[in-house]
C-alpha cells in the first residue's frame, strides 16, 4: 500500500510538474498536493526538500514574517548552516557553510531565475536586492556547491529566492515601519489581475536610517552617513495560449549605505541597479521548453576618498538561457540546457575601456526513478569562457592581448535518494564547483602605487574548484510532530582566491603588481544536526547544532593575503527558535550562539589596504524576537527586535551591532 501510494503521489506530481513547467509554476496548488511547500528548483518536478537531490531548506512565507526581520540577512541568520557577519545596520555578508567575509563572493543569489548577485566582484549587495519581503512565497537554501543543477558560479551554496506569481497568487498588502537608528521604512504589493489573460505584481519600497553608532576600527572613512534605498518591481505573467505563456519582470534599485570593504576598512558605498527579464514557456511535443533573456546593469561607487570624484564602476550582465524538460516513460526525466552570458565591466581608472568574458555553457540533468522508493539524479555541465579587454592599454607594458585568454571547466552535481521507511529518507551527494574570479580581480582595476608599483587584476588567475561529499537522514517524527535532519559533509577547495593582497605578489615585464592571486587551498569537514517540529497546536519550535573545522594551507600569510578561513569561522554555532500563535496573537523567539572565532582587522597603524591581522571575538549568545497582534481582518501590528540581548554586542571585528527595535503596521488590501 505505501509503495501504491507513492507510486501514485509521484505519478499525479509528474503530471503536474510536466504542465506546471510550461505553464509557469503553481506553488499554491502543489502545496496542497505535498501538505507542505515544496521545490521544483532542482530537477524540475515538484519534491519536497527532503527527496531534493541536495541539501536544502524551505524558508515559507510565514517564517518570513514571523521572524520579525527587515532584510533578507536577518532572516537567512536563523537558518541552519547558514552564517550572517553583521558589520553596519544594512552590511550584512552571508555564507553557507562557512567561508564567511565582506563583499562574499562564494553564493549564488537568484530571484526567479535570475541572478542578482554583483558580477564585477561576485557579492551580493542585499540592500540592492529589488524584492520586498511581503513579495516573497518561500527561499530555498541549498547548500554546497551546486553549479550543474542551478547555475553559473554557485560554489557555496545557492539562496533562491521565488516571489508570488502574479498569475495564480494575488497579494495586496502594505506596511509602515518606524524605530531605532532613526528608521523608517515603507513597503507595498499589488496584484492587478487581467482577467483569465494574465496578472501583474508592482512591488515597491524605501527606507532610510542611520547606522550603527559604536566606533569604527581604524583606518576608516571615520564620518558615517544616512542610509537609504529605494526599489520598485515590476513582473507580469500573461497566456498566449492554451500552451504558451509569456512572463516580463522589470526592476530598478538604489542604496547608500556604511560597508565593510574587501579589504577591511569602512567606507560609503553607492549602488544602482536596473534589470529587464523576458521568458517563454511553452509545452510542446518535444517537452517543456523554457526560453530567457535578461540583462542586469549595476553602478557602483565608494564615495569614501573623494565624493567629488569616487571610485566608481559599472557593470552589466546579458544571459540567454533555453531548456527543455522531457520524460521518456514514466521513471526518467531529463533537462537539458544552453546558455550565453557576456559580462563586462568598465575598468576602473581607465574610464572607457573594458575587461569582459563571455561564456557559453551546456548542462543536462537526468532524474532516475529506479524503485518507487529510490531515484538517481545526475547533472553535468561545461563552460567554456573567453576572456578579453579593449580600449587603451593600461601601460606599456600591458597590450589588451595580454587578456587574449580562455577555459574550460566542467561541473557536477549527483544525489542519491532513497525513502527507506515511512518516516526514514537517506540521501548521499556529491558535486564539484568551480568559482571563477571576478572581473576586478581579472584586470577590472589598475592604479598607480608608487614607483613601478600598480594595484591591478591580473587574467592570468586559476579558478577555485570545490569539491563536496556528503551523506544525510531525514526521520520523521509524528509523535513530536516533527522532523529530525543529520547531515555530514566534506568540502576541498583548490587554488582558492584572495580578493587583494597588502603588498605585491606578481611581476609582469618588470613591473611590479599589486593583485588577487591563488593561495593554496582549504578543506572543511561539519555536521549539521536539526530538529523542527509543533507541539499543543499553537506551538511550534526548532533547534540546530553545527560544528565545523576547517584546514587551511595557503602559500601567503594573512597579513599579505587578507584571508585565513580556519580561524574566523566558528567551531561551534547553536541556533534554536521557539514560537506561539493563538488568535490574533503570534509570538517568536530566536536564538543564536557562536563558539569563539577571529575577525579580520587590519593592522593598527599601517595603511589602508596594508597589513591585517585576527582580532579576537569571544563566544556570544544574541536574541531575536517579534510580537503580533492581529487587530482585525486587515491589519496587523508588530514589534521586533534584532540583536535584542544588549545594546551594544561585539559579533564581528567590525564596528559593534546595536540593538535594532521596529514598530510595524501591516495592512491587506
Amino acid at each position: 500500500m505505501r509503495y501504491k501510494l507513492l507510486a501514485a503521489t509521484s505519478a499525479l506530481a509528474l503530471t503536474i510538474a510536466g504542465h506546471a513547467q510550461a505553464q509557469t509554476i503553481d506553488y499554491g496548488s502543489l502545496e496542497q498536493l505535498f501538505g507542505e511547500p515544496v521545490t521544483t528548483s532542482a530537477t524540475g518536478s515538484p519534491q519536497k526538500a527532503t527527496d531534493a537531490p541536495a541539501s536544502m531548506e524551505i524558508i515559507t512565507a510565514d517564517d518570513i514574517r514571523r521572524s520579525g526581520a527587515t532584510d533578507i540577512p536577518g532572516v537567512l541568520k536563523h537558518v541552519t548552516g547558514v552564517d550572517v557577519l553583521q558589520f553596519g545596520a544594512n552590511d550584512s555578508d552571508v555564507s553557507v557553510r562557512g567561508y564567511d567575509q565582506p563583499y562574499e563572493p562564494r553564493l549564488l543569489v537568484l530571484i526567479d531565475g535570475r541572478q542578482v548577485y554583483a558580477d564585477f566582484y561576485g557579492f551580493t549587495p542585499w540592500s540592492a536586492l529589488p524584492v520586498e519581503l511581503s513579495a516573497i512565497r518561500q527561499i530555498e537554501v541549498v547548500k554546497g556547491p551546486n553549479s550543474a543543477l542551478f547555475g553559473f558560479n554557485a560554489v557555496g551554496g545557492v539562496i533562491n529566492i521565488i516571489t508570488y506569481n502574479p498569475l495564480y497568487d494575488d497579494v495586496n498588502t502594505a506596511s509602515v515601519t518606524g524605530g531605532t537608528q532613526s528608521s523608517a521604512q515603507g513597503s507595498v504589493v499589488s496584484t492587478f489581475k487581467l482577467g483569465g489573460v494574465g496578472g501583474v505584481r508592482i512591488s515597491a519600497g524605501g527606507r532610510s536610517n542611520d547606522d550603527f553608532s559604536t566606533p569604527l576600527p581604524a583606518l576608516s572613512d571615520g564620518t558615517r552617513r544616512g542610509n537609504n534605498r529605494g526599489a520598485i518591481d515590476v513582473d507580469g505573467v500573461f497566456r498566449l495560449g492554451d500552451n504558451v505563456q509569456a512572463t516580463f519582470e522589470a526592476s530598478h534599485t538604489e542604496a547608500d549605505q556604511t560597508d565593510l570593504t574587501s579589504i577591511y576598512a569602512y567606507g560609503f558605498d553607492r549602488y544602482g541597479t536596473d534589470s529587464v527579464k523576458g521568458q517563454i514557456n511553452a509545452d510542446t511535443s518535444f517537452g517543456a521548453i523554457q526560453a530567457s533573456v535578461y540583462s542586469n546593469w549595476l553602478r557602483y561607487q565608494n564615495m569614501s576618498q573623494n565624493s567629488t570624484d569616487p571610485f566608481e564602476i559599472t557593470n552589466q550582465v546579458s544571459v540567454a538561457q533555453v531548456q527543455d524538460t522531457f520524460k521518456l516513460g514514466s521513471d526518467n526525466t531529463f533537462r537539458v540546457d544552453g546558455e550565453y552570458r557576456h559580462n563586462t565591466m568598465d575598468t576602473a581608472n581607465f574610464h572607457g575601456d573594458h575587461v569582459f568574458y563571455d561564456v557559453l555553457s551546456t548542462s543536462g540533468m537526468w532524474d532516475w526513478k529506479i524503485l518507487p522508493t529510490v531515484s538517481l539524479t545526475n547533472a553535468l555541465r561545461l563552460d567554456y569562457l573567453t576572456l578579453g579587454r579593449d580600449g587603451t592599454a593600461p601601460a606599456n607594458f600591458l597590450s589588451n592581448s595580454y587578456w587574449d585568454r580562455s577555459l574550460t571547466q566542467p561541473s557536477f552535481n549527483s544525489g542519491l535518494v532513497w525513502q527507506a521507511t515511512d518516516v526514514d529518507t537517506l540521501r548521499l551527494t556529491g558535486a564539484r564547483g568551480v568559482q571563477v574570479p571576478n572581473l576586478l580581480s581579472l584586470g577590472g582595476v589598475f592604479q598607480p602605487y608608487g614607483g613601478n608599483t600598480f594595484i591591478s587584476g591580473v587574467p592570468t588567475l586559476a579558478p577555485t574548484i570545490v569539491m563536496n561529499y556528503e551523506a544525510s537522514w531525514d526521520r520523521t517524527m509524528p509523535s513530536l510532530g516533527g522532523v529530525f535532519r543529520a547531515d555530514v559533509f566534506h568540502q576541498t577547495n583548490q587554488s582558492v582566491l584572495s580578493s587583494s593582497t597588502s603588498t605585491a605578489v606578481s611581476q609582469v615585464n618588470g613591473v611590479t603588481l599589486i593583485s588577487a592571486a591563488n593561495i593554496g587551498s582549504s578543506n572543511a569537514s561539519g555536521l549539521e544536526l536539526s530538529f523542527k517540529g509543533h507541539f499543543l497546536e499553537d506551538w511550534h519550535w526548532g533547534a540546530s547544532y553545527t560544528p565545523e573545522i576547517i584546514t587551511d594551507h595557503f602559500d601567503l600569510p594573512l597579513a599579505v593575503t587578507f584571508v585565513d578561513f580556519q580561524h574566523t569561522t566558528p567551531n561551534h554555532i547553536v541556533k534554536a527558535n521557539l514560537g506561539w500563535a493563538h488568535g490574533p496573537w503570534e509570538i517568536d523567539g530566536y536564538l543564536q550562539y557562536k563558539s569563539s572565532f577571529y575577525g579580520t582587522t587590519l593592522t593598527p597603524g599601517t595603511y589602508i589596504g596594508g597589513p591585517t591581522e585576527l582580532a579576537l571575538i569571544s563566544d556570544y549568545v544574541a536574541f531575536d524576537g517579534r510580537v503580533a497582534y492581529k487587530l482585525n481582518d486587515w491589519a496587523t501590528l508588530a514589534l521586533s527586535a534584532q540583536n535584542a540581548s544588549q545594546s551594544s554586542q561585539r559579533q564581528t571585528a567590525g564596528a559593534n551591532v546595536e540593538r535594532q527595535v521596529y514598530g510595524t503596521l501591516s495592512v491587506n488590501f
